[in-house]
């Protein structure tokens, strides 16, 4: 798959992998190590997300990777990165701002104690600092006193420009994701009486979702979706690579193919798959264990991590 022109270009930071493939990896940071391999479709969705500054929705399976790549393609291009989680009670105010009203009460309360501006109690959230750091900075007063500017909680790239994951988009509530429409659309909301716009030249929104919900439609036809597909043992067994390099490839490759088995398991009673972040669970607890990928020992383990069980039955059928 070949296309010319390239907004995205994680060949330029990483390592070529057979079948056009390319391993990212940075470490340290706030968050730890990041990485990530790409193929051509995925790297061509996000270039379509970049030249038609779209929303870039990712769909799939919990674990398949959606999550971690956001941070990823921050750190390829050298962006701010911003995230913040949604849950079924988030509000679409709240990936913008809040207004710390405890705070403001226990001021009315405390002798010897003045209430500030009400500006001064204002908590931008992860989407003002994505769109618009130099006021989110101020809580968007001009006026407010330097001992209540705020730090940029992002992690640092190119001033201009961001990423921000909006995870788990399908926990909120319907009217979450169309509220966010005019937002995306016109990179500009109010704080109250005040406007804010956007003060960064690019801002890159990236979605989640695991499909526990439908999303309205017309949200969708506002974002560039991408849909993870199934991974097989040999991805898994990639990824091994990358995290572990100096990690034993038999083990690797076993393991890879007890979780296809017990993805397979989990699929036919209709239960969540275990993806990446097990596989690798895994691995590490036999390298720290000095445990084999058989005998009883192998079989609790997989319990434990692929299976997680906590019925009476104690895991899944054969």
């Amino acid at each position: 798959m070949q296309f010319e022109r390239r907004h995205f270009d994680p060949a330029r930071r990483g390592d070529a992998l057979p079948g056009n493939r390319v391993a990212c990896r940075f470490e340290g940071g706030p968050n730890g190590t990041s990485l990530y391999v790409y193929d051509e479709p995925l790297i061509l969705a996000i270039n379509v997300a970049l030249a038609t500054r779209r929303p870039l929705l990712l769909a799939g399976e919990p674990g398949c990777g959606k999550s971690s790549l956001a941070r990823n393609i921050a750190k390829v291009l050298d962006w701010w990165y911003y995230q913040q989680t949604v849950s079924s009670r988030t509000q679409a105010s709240e990936l913008l701002w809040e207004f710390d009203a405890l705070r403001r009460l226990n001021d009315a309360y405390v002798r010897d104690r003045d209430i500030l501006p009400e500006p001064c109690y204002v908590e931008p959230g992860a989407l003002w600092w994505a769109l618009a750091p130099q006021t989110a900075r101020v809580r968007g007063w001009a006026g407010i006193d330097a001992a209540h500017h705020l730090v940029d909680p992002g992690e640092p790239g190119q001033e201009d420009r961001a990423v921000i994951l909006i995870d788990e988009i399908d926990k909120a509530e319907p009217d979450v994701p169309n509220d966010l429409l005019e937002i995306l659309d016109t990179r500009s909301f109010r704080i109250k009486d005040q406007p804010i716009r956007a003060t960064r030249d690019r801002t890159l929104v990236v979605l989640t979702t695991n499909g526990e919900r439908e999303l309205p439609g017309a949200f969708l036809r506002r974002c560039v979706t991408y849909r993870f597909p199934e991974a097989d043992a040999g991805w898994f067994v990639e990824v091994a690579r990358r995290w572990f390099p100096a990690g034993d490839p038999a083990r690797q490759r076993a393991v890879a193919e007890r979780l296809m088995d017990a993805r397979a398991r989990a699929e036919r009673a209709g239960l969540r798959l275990p993806g990446t972040a097990e596989y690798l669970d895994a691995l590490s607890a036999l390298e720290e264990l000095g445990l084999a990928v058989e005998g009883e020992a192998w079989r609790v383990v997989e319990r434990c991590v692929f299976e997680k069980a906590v019925s009476r039955e104690g895991g899944l059928a054969g």
